[in-house]
């Protein structure tokens, strides 16, 4: 289990890695929308320590910092935090592994995750670490997608590989469940077990619009996506195409004026170390 989870964050950190420069295309963009629903949940405010695990191009320890919080940055992919670094020069960003925080007990006003857990082999490990190093009455704060079925960026290209009708030639490391917490009851579980208080979740739910084509719409989602991008990539060619023909043709009816517009459908899950 342990080689297995090693493997899998090693290919999350180089998929990672080699889409940080083209992350905001799209999914940055639909990410973004809900970094202050989250940053509301943590209690986020003026001289409060944050940790933003998973930080990726630095949008939410950005936003924190906008607050007048004092933000720390982690993530495991390298170029990310290159492009965090470059575009918030400011801001302290580090290496670092959910599952296994390089910082010490208590240290953190507040730890906000922005749709992390769903790229972690072990969530209740790295839950059990986002507490540890929380001060006591310190939040933490985690989003996670809904349902594929309700985050339509995510379903409309499941569907599209699937209608491609081939198996993938080659299957990426065992992940996790993308869609294990998408439900309040396993959210709420998680954090009640690492010892939180106070806990809930909210769903947020937003329609976000992207200019462009319905093919620059499925080049830009694979763009920001490492699962998704591994599965059309281990598909034949020709399988590839089809899944792209049947993408522009399930996306059809969010067209709008200049583009799409999607239903994105986020749960912000969040607690209190008591």
């Amino acid at each position: 289990m342990a080689s297995g989870a090693e493997e899998f964050k090693a290919f999350e950190a180089a998929g990672w890695s080699r889409r940080a420069s083209s992350y905001g295309r799209v999914t940055g963009a639909i990410t973004g929308r809900f970094v202050e629903p989250l940053l509301e949940a943590a209690g986020v405010g003026a001289g409060m320590g944050v940790l933003d695990v998973a930080t990726g191009p630095g949008y939410v320890a950005a936003a924190a910092a906008a607050r007048g919080a004092v933000p720390v940055g982690v993530d495991i992919a390298e170029e990310m935090l290159a492009v965090a670094r470059r575009d918030h020069p400011l801001l302290d960003f580090r290496p670092g592994d959910a599952e296994a925080l390089p910082f010490a007990d208590c240290c953190f006003d507040a730890v906000v995750g922005a749709f992390v857990l769903n790229h972690l082999p072990r969530p209740e490990v790295a839950a059990a670490e986002f507490a540890r190093v929380l001060v006591r009455g310190g939040r933490l704060a985690l989003s996670v997608w809904d349902v594929p079925e309700r985050m339509r960026f995510i379903g409309l290209v499941r569907d599209a590989i699937a209608r491609a009708g081939e198996a993938a030639s080659a299957e990426p490391p065992a992940g996790p469940d993308p869609f294990r917490f998408a439900d309040d009851a396993p959210l709420l579980g998680l954090l009640v077990d690492v010892g939180l208080e106070e806990v809930a979740v909210e769903t947020v739910a937003v329609c976000h619009r992207v200019t462009g084509d319905a093919l620059a719409l499925w080049d830009g989602l694979l763009a920001g996506s490492v699962r998704s991008a591994a599965a059309v990539e281990a598909l034949s060619p020709a399988a590839r195409e089809r899944a792209r023909a049947a993408f522009a043709e399930l996306v059809e009816p969010y067209r709008v004026a200049g583009g799409h517009e999607l239903p994105a459908v986020a749960k912000v899950g969040c607690g209190r170390r008591p």
